[in-house]
């Protein structure tokens, strides 16, 4: 269990608004009680009593306001965890959920959300045990309290209008997520579709033709959007300059990497920071 992390409000790292968070796994925001106030991305995010938000783990965030009454747990947990877990649903469906990147908060009924909530306290509560008393057994009841939580996220993003019910080709499916785990390891290194048909072992037509229908989006889209997120996660949370962004994400020069930027989001990378408020914090 030490894939996952669950922290309260009591908990954070430093006060409101003084700390950006740039998770390297998926994140998962439970509000109990009262309300808080996140900056996601540079968009504003309020959340009620009773809402889960999700955050992709390329991208960042920070507390700007807390109500006093707040009651929140923050679940951070490994990419790849979903590996390990066996579910019944597909295996595109398993990763979208594991991977939830929703852009807006949902709240599930309350019967709904308080089991949620129960499950997440009592996973809470054991692994503080487990980690100060070395009780192995408790570690194992915590992967399957997880494993139920994650069950029941399932249920509630599905009912939240998130399911897809079309029927898909299980090879192609496998194909895709195979292409995405992949992706989510070696973007910055590799965006040559080559290397991932490579090493998938199918041609690089076969490669979009699966992907394109599971996910709707070319495999370049997705490299790029892999990228783009990290570089602006990057240019907000860190104070690489230019030249140091352009050799983390193995382009040739400054200039080559300035360009990509500027053809997606449309301005440059040292506009794009500029641009924004958000005081840098490593």
């Amino acid at each position: 269990m030490s894939k996952i992390q669950l922290i309260d409000q009591s908990e954070l790292l430093q006060k409101v608004g003084e700390y950006i968070y740039h998770p390297l796994n998926t994140t998962c925001i439970l509000v109990h009680t009262g309300t808080v106030a996140i900056d996601c991305n540079g968009s504003p995010v309020q959340l009620q009593a009773g809402s889960i938000f999700f955050i992709g783990y390329n991208k960042y965030y920070c507390f700007s306001e807390i109500s006093q009454d707040a009651q929140f747990k923050v679940l951070n947990y490994d990419r790849n965890f979903s590996n390990r877990i066996r579910f019944s649903i597909s295996k595109y469906d398993a990763y979208r959920l594991i991977h939830a990147n929703s852009s807006v908060p949902f709240s599930p009924t309350a019967t709904d959300f308080e089991t949620i909530w129960t499950l997440i306290s009592t996973l809470h509560q054991n692994r503080k045990k487990a980690q100060n008393q070395g009780m192995d057994f408790l570690q194992k009841a915590n992967v399957n309290i997880f494993m139920a939580i994650i069950y029941l996220l399932a249920a509630v993003i599905y009912d939240a209008g998130e399911r897809h019910l079309t029927i898909r080709n299980q090879r192609k499916e496998e194909i895709t997520v195979q292409f995405l785990q992949l992706v989510a390891d070696n973007y910055k290194q590799h965006r040559d579709l080559a290397f991932y048909a490579e090493l998938l072992h199918i041609s690089i037509k076969y490669l979009s033709i699966c992907v394109r229908e599971i996910t709707k989006d070319s495999p370049s889209a997705i490299l790029s959007n892999w990228l783009l997120s990290e570089a602006r996660a990057q240019l907000i949370v860190s104070n690489k300059t230019i030249n140091q962004l352009s050799q983390e994400f193995h382009f040739s020069d400054q200039y080559a990497f300035s360009k990509f930027f500027k053809k997606h989001v449309g301005i440059t990378p040292n506009i794009f920071r500029e641009r924004q408020a958000t005081t840098v914090t490593n």
